[in-house]
């Protein structure tokens, strides 16, 4: 079973011509259907969108893992990513791997985020591409990612995120790693709660679009849902707050391959009070 899905993986990048697929890489941007790009305020903003690390304001780690997308171990995607506020701006770090014993993929990134008058963010990440096929071969490369977000009114704001702008290749037969754009808006018209509305274009692909809803049920709860086309497809998830840990959970449901879990564990060494002054930051930006 085992090589019959390596030779699907195989096969699939060659027809493809494309590496290192666009997947979700934090169980509460996974529940919102991967309509992070607007909101990126944590620690995974490396993966989405690094303007977003900018918005932090205290140093926050993050644990991402999916066991068995579709049902296959073979497939399992985990994450690290760690985010650091500085005077200069936030400073963040982050790792990514998909696949398994004879066909892994890993991505490592360093990433720089920054704002002009808390309003209009910026930020970089510089990519580490890792591929590596049990008894054929293995390669590497390297790749630039933009981002860009600004807040247009106290209750609405604007992200991009360019993924891998170089257009990098990777191997012998220079495999193109997969160029992504994304860009949407979140809208929140209380503190505790916020629609995410995104458009992406994979170069490869016809554009597809991706909505989601988050709302805080009560302080420590909140519960989220998405939904997206190319293929049409749902999500859903509920994230718990105590203290300095966040606890999320993601399902999210393919038309032909099933159900997917994935969950995730947040670190955020301001606790609640940080979460709270990240949800507000649109009203204090705008002195309302």
């Amino acid at each position: 079973m085992k090589y019959f899905i390596l030779f699907i993986l195989f096969l699939s990048a060659n027809v493809s011509n494309a590496q290192f697929e666009n997947t979700d890489a934090g169980a509460r941007a996974a529940a919102l259907n991967g309509s992070f790009t607007s909101i990126a305020d944590n620690s995974i903003a490396v993966f989405y969108n690094p303007s977003g690390l900018a918005q932090l304001t205290n140093r926050e780690v993050s644990f991402y893992y999916s066991p068995a997308p579709y049902g296959l171990s073979e497939l399992s995607i985990a994450s690290f990513s760690y985010a650091e506020p500085t005077k200069i701006g936030t400073f963040g770090a982050g790792v990514k791997t998909y696949g398994f014993d004879l066909y892994r993929e890993i991505t490592g990134l360093v990433s720089y985020g920054n704002s002009f008058r808390n309003k209009i963010y910026y930020g970089i990440n510089l990519n580490f591409y890792h591929l590596n096929i049990k008894n054929y071969n293995s390669a590497s490369s390297f790749g630039v990612d933009i981002g860009t977000m600004a807040y247009l009114t106290s209750f609405l704001k604007w992200g991009f995120f360019g993924k891998n702008l170089t257009g990098s290749k990777i191997g012998e037969s220079k495999e193109r790693i997969t160029q992504v754009y994304r860009t949407g808006f979140t809208i929140q018209p209380r503190t505790d709660l916020l629609f995410a509305l995104e458009m992406e274009k994979d170069v490869k692909y016809p554009f597809s679009f991706r909505a989601g809803f988050e709302y805080t049920i009560i302080e420590y709860i909140d519960i989220r849902a998405g939904i997206g086309s190319e293929p049409t497809n749902f999500s859903a998830g509920v994230g718990f707050s105590y203290s300095l840990f966040q606890i999320d959970y993601a399902i999210q449901n393919h038309p032909d391959l099933g159900f997917t879990h994935q969950g995730g564990l947040t670190i955020n060494f301001g606790g609640l009070n940080a979460k709270k002054s990240a949800r507000e930051r649109l009203r204090e930006v705008f002195g309302k």
